[in-house]
């Protein structure tokens, strides 16, 4: 009886923690939008060309990790402008958590890699910051 509990605790605790990323990330993201001059407009659209933020720097933008579909991580572009200066567009890219990766292959976790994490988004990180270098426009 006990070597039975032991079996069925061990393949439940490897089910619910084979999700690594799920558990220790969100599928969101705040980031900190800074430049070398404030007040500098920002545009920010994502990966299929939708704007999901329009306002000036400093800003903190909570972004999506993922677009939402199976292993299929988001991305956006920043889009800055000011007068006098050049305008300029940035990417802000994802990666992939080494919790994925890591927290995945230390427990087996099949399940973690090829259904949980790749549809919940959680295996993905984004840039962790934004600065925007402007450049003046030369006269």
């Amino acid at each position: 009886m006990k070597k039975l509990r032991m079996v069925l605790t061990v393949g439940l605790l490897s089910i619910v923690l084979s999700a690594c990323a799920t558990i220790m990330r969100d599928n969101s993201q705040t980031i900190p939008i800074t430049s070398s001059t404030d007040n500098v407009d920002i545009r920010i659209a994502d990966k299929s060309g939708k704007v999901i933020f329009e306002g000036q720097t400093p800003a903190s933008v909570n972004l999506k990790t993922a677009a939402g579909g199976y292993f299929d991580p988001q991305e956006y572009t920043i889009t800055a402008s000011k007068d006098g200066f050049k305008n300029q567009t940035t990417i802000i890219d994802w990666h992939v958590s080494a919790w994925y990766w890591a927290g995945n292959m230390a427990l087996w976790g099949l399940i973690g890699y090829l259904i949980i994490d790749p549809i919940t988004g959680d295996m993905y990180y984004l840039d962790e910051d934004v600065h925007l270098n402007m450049t003046p426009i030369k006269k």
